[in-house]
């Protein structure tokens, strides 16, 4: 099995990728019985969409909290009604940050919010709502998104996960912004359950990433690769490095050492 990573690591700098060579490499892994995993911090629905011209790819989404196997329906973990109520009042003590509180089909921002946050959102998520309050959501919440100023956002982690120990662990996603996500519910859970579901030990499973929320997918499975586009510290905490997400980096490594010894 290999489990992707997708924004920084999959995808290229304007969200997509070489569809005509990802068929060449996707055909030959299906033909030796590996499984691809498409494993981000954003929306299966959204995911699907990118992959709809490749029907059996398997899907992790909102960082591990989502699972979905080709042909089967979507499984979600998702927080305590009352435990996004707390957490909702907990993340008003950071006002350096905006929040989005992600369900499994929409998100839901404030009408206040920062212009430029609620561009990005609706760049980033299908279906994103404005509200006056995000006080009245609490129901079918997979994962919340803090964003912010990227030296702002860094100083926070540490806070937030002293106040929110027990309700939400907070991972780095990307530049400036920090998912809160359900205890135990990361990437490595998520792959753990696909190992069960599908009788795939770690030590066959390969994974991609670019970012502090891959780590816990790095630690757990027998091949990690970091990509070369990567910080310092993901690179090292990986087995080997792949050339950059705008060079096609995961096929390229796959092509090469994978593919090619797996004949």
């Amino acid at each position: 099995m290999i489990a992707a990573d997708m924004d920084g690591t999959f995808l290229d700098d304007h969200s997509t990728f070489d569809h005509d060579r990802f068929q060449q490499v996707y055909t030959q892994l299906q033909e030796r019985g590996i499984r691809f995993v498409a494993a981000s911090g954003n929306q299966t629905i959204k995911m699907q969409r990118l992959f709809a011209d490749f029907p059996n790819v398997d899907f992790i989404g909102q960082n591990g909290a989502e699972i979905q196997l080709h042909g089967e329906p979507l499984t979600a973990a998702t927080f305590a009604p009352e435990t996004v109520t707390k957490m909702l009042q907990i993340m008003t003590a950071y006002p350096a940050a905006q929040v989005a509180v992600c369900g499994i089909e929409t998100v839901w921002i404030r009408q206040d919010a920062d212009p430029q946050f609620a561009a990005n959102m609706r760049g980033y998520y299908p279906h994103v709502t404005a509200v006056p309050d995000l006080a009245p959501y609490t129901q079918d919440i997979v994962k919340f998104d803090m964003i912010g100023d990227p030296q702002a956002m860094d100083k926070l982690t540490e806070p937030l996960r002293q106040s929110l120990a027990g309700l939400a662990v907070p991972t780095a996603s990307g530049t400036g912004i920090i998912d809160l996500i359900q205890p135990g519910l990361d990437k490595a859970w998520a792959l753990h359950q696909l190992s069960q579901r599908l009788a795939i030990a770690p030590a066959e499973m390969w994974a991609f990433g670019d970012g502090a929320n891959d780590l816990s997918m790095f630690r757990y499975v027998g091949h990690s690769v970091a990509m070369a586009n990567a910080a310092v510290a993901i690179r090292r905490a990986a087995d080997a490095v792949a050339p950059a997400n705008t060079a096609s980096g995961v096929l390229a490594y796959i092509e090469q050492h994978v593919l090619a010894k797996t004949r």
